[in-house]
């Protein structure tokens, strides 16, 4: 009995392990998700400042 509870143990164990490595790698993927949208933002600002000052619209939009 003793040793099948070990197994059940060390199963359970496994299974934290995992759930604790996925909790990291989504925590991880959020992080860089903002950072990409934060990067598109200011892209598209500067794209569309750069357009009206193109055009001689010289209003800036923020």
């Amino acid at each position: 009995m003793k040793r099948k509870a070990q197994g059940a143990i060390e199963y359970l164990f496994m299974i934290a392990a995992a759930l604790v490595i996925i909790l990291i790698v989504v925590k991880q993927l959020q992080g860089k998700g903002k950072s990409a949208k934060d990067t598109a933002n200011q892209a598209e600002t500067e794209i569309n400042n750069t357009l009206n000052q193109m055009m001689g619209n010289n209003t800036t939009t923020t």
